[in-house]
Order: structure tokens, then C-alpha cells, then sequence
């Protein structure tokens, strides 16, 4: 028996980035894109690597310089085998038998990479739930909270990534979710999906992506974080009350106010890390959209512009001024 596991990208609606310093945000799943994982029972433990994402066979130099510049030095191969390392000893540390057998596990992506929509986490997640359901461990024994707990440790405690609980919590919970991460114990409420308004996602190729990855793009603001520097403290706190008032804007269906603290959520995040660290693409993304009259932010660190598109007849010349600038646009679906 095959057993397959689907998670979703994310987008961070509002908030973000203060999840990571003690914040609010809001985020949902996109329908559109989702890493995929299978899992079957085998005489020996085998990992079939992405043809794509983890190739070990090239045409020539420039066939392999290719593939880095798409794709990085790790691929995916490092996530893989970080979760069932960490998968291993979660189980352990908790008394957690697991059977005698081993498996085959072969996996594949069609989420944007480095476009800040949860790829990393949306691969981590998949595997722990197909390893969970191949090693036949109840899903009660492991809650969406601890879920979340456990994908996040893989990325910040196996490889040293600096990274937030905002994706893994939105991924596990498996919806539009409210996250507020200021008190000691976080606390996430699940919203209606249904009050979400219709979106676009700009995000660059793969020759346009640098090699930088989330925490690279949170270093410097990390730091004077820490430094208690006070610009950093007093947009924080403007980001988390922006995914207040964009929870109490959804339930009231104003799409107009939300559209509205989507573009002051750019602007803040603009102002804070600056185009240098965002990049000048990344930043072109959002600015096509505002300039066309739709609200935009970034979703993630950098790669992407989630747009609201609360007014249709302008859609097309929307998708046509991306493609004039070499970017990618599609509408999507929130989940």
C-alpha cells in the first residue's frame, strides 16, 4: 500500500513577519500549490531523489550551473532526511515505538521556490504525516499544536535555519488561521476560509531567484531585535495589530479595509528591511500591483507578492504587465 500525504504553500495575509519577534499574523493555504509526499513499505530504506530538485547526473557544466541557480546546493534532499532524523528522536524522547520495517519515500513540489509560500515547511509536514501513518502511530499522539512544534525543530534544530511557527501552524491546522504569539503559550484560532476574498500570486523565476534563504533575509533585523532597538520593537507591534484589525475585517467582509492593511503591511516591512535585503524583484512584485490599484504585500521573506483583486476587469492588463517584466502571475485559491 502507497500511502500519500498533500500539504499546502501558505501565504501570510497580514502580520508577518512578527510572528517570529512575539507577533500576530493571519495566513491561509493556497490551493494552487503543494508538496507531495509517498511513502511504501520496502526491503531496504530507500529515498528517491527529485529528478529536478536533487539531480546527481548533469549534461555538462553549464547544465549543472543551471540546476544551482533553480535550485540551491541542497534541494530537497536535506529536508527529507532532517525530518526523519528528527521524526526518530521526537518518538524516542516519547516512548513512541515504532515497528520493524522499513519504506521507500519519494516526494515531488510544485510550490515556488524561495518565494516565501512555506515550501520547505509544506515538504517537512507532508513527511511527518506519511512516516506518522507508515509507522501506524495514532494521529492523536500528535496534535496540530505539537505538530507544528515538531516540523519547526527540524528546520531550526537539525539545520539551523532561522525560522517562525507561522507556516508550520497554518500547514498543520490546515487553514485560514489567526496566530498570536505574544503571550507564553501561543494561541491560534481557526477562521472561515470562506470569507476570504479572490487573490493573485506574482512570484519570479527561477533565474530571477538568488540563493538566499529566509533567515538570511532576518539577520540583520534579528540582530537589532535583540539590541532592543526601538524602530524594530515599534513595527512589530504595528505588523501583529495589523492581523487584529485583519480578522475583525474579514468578518465583516470589508474587503476595502483589508486591502488597505495589506499595503501598510508592505510598506512597514519595506521601511524596516529595506530594498537591499528584499531585493529589487521581489519589491517589483508588489509595486506592479499597487501602481494597477490592487492591494499587495509579500506573503513570505522575498520571491513573491500575494495581491488582492477585488476588481476583475483590470485582471488581464494585471497578468500582462507581469509578463512584460518577465514575472509569473496566476489567480489563486485560498483553502
Amino acid at each position: 500500500m502507497i500511502i500519500r500525504s498533500q500539504v499546502h504553500a501558505r501565504a501570510g495575509l497580514l502580520g508577518n513577519p512578527s510572528d517570529i519577534y512575539g507577533g500576530k499574523v493571519i495566513s491561509f493555504l493556497i490551493r494552487d500549490f503543494a508538496a507531495r509526499v509517498r511513502v511504501w513499505e520496502s526491503p531496504s530504506l530507500t529515498f528517491r531523489l527529485h529528478p529536478d530538485h536533487d539531480r546527481t547526473e548533469f549534461g555538462d557544466l553549464a547544465d549543472l550551473v543551471g540546476s544551482v541557480r533553480r535550485h540551491g546546493y541542497y534541494g530537497m534532499q536535506r529536508l527529507v532526511f532532517a525530518t526523519c532524523n528528527r521524526f526518530t528522536s521526537y518518538c524516542e524522547a516519547r516512548g513512541v515505538r515504532l515497528r520493524k520495517a522499513n519504506f521507500t519515500l519519494e516526494y515531488e513540489t510544485d510550490i515556488p521556490r524561495q518565494s516565501g509560500l512555506g515550501g520547505s515547511s509544506a515538504m517537512i509536514i507532508a513527511a511527518l504525516r506519511a512516516l506518522l501513518r507508515f509507522y501506524r502511530v495514532p494521529a492523536r499522539a500528535i496534535p496540530a499544536r505539537e505538530l507544528a512544534e515538531l516540523a519547526l525543530s527540524v528546520e531550526t534544530g537539525e539545520l539551523g535555519i532561522v525560522a517562525g511557527l507561522q507556516d508550520r501552524v497554518v500547514q498543520a491546522y490546515g487553514g485560514l488561521t489567526y496566530m498570536d504569539f505574544s503571550g507564553r503559550r501561543s494561541q491560534y484560532e481557526r477562521l472561515d476560509s470562506r470569507r476570504l476574498p479572490r487573490f493573485g500570486i506574482a512570484y519570479l523565476t527561477d533565474e530571477q531567484i538568488g540563493q538566499r534563504e529566509s533567515g538570511q533575509v532576518h539577520a540583520e533585523v534579528r540582530y537589532r531585535w535583540e539590541q532592543g532597538d526601538p524602530a524594530v520593537k515599534s513595527t512589530m507591534r504595528e505588523l501583529a495589530r495589523s492581523a487584529d484589525l485583519g480578522r475583525e475585517a474579514l468578518r465583516r467582509g470589508d474587503v476595502k479595509a483589508l486591502g488597505k492593511l495589506m499595503n501598510r503591511n508592505h510598506q512597514l516591512r519595506c521601511e524596516l528591511f529595506g530594498a537591499r535585503v528584499l531585493g529589487e524583484h521581489t519589491l517589483a512584485l508588489a509595486e506592479i500591483a499597487q501602481a494597477a490599484g490592487f492591494p499587495a504585500k509579500l506573503p513570505g521573506s522575498s520571491g513573491a507578492a500575494l495581491i488582492l483583486l477585488d476588481n476583475r476587469k483590470n485582471e488581464r492588463a494585471l497578468a500582462q504587465a507581469y509578463a512584460a517584466q518577465g514575472y509569473r502571475f496566476q489567480v489563486v485559491r485560498g483553502l
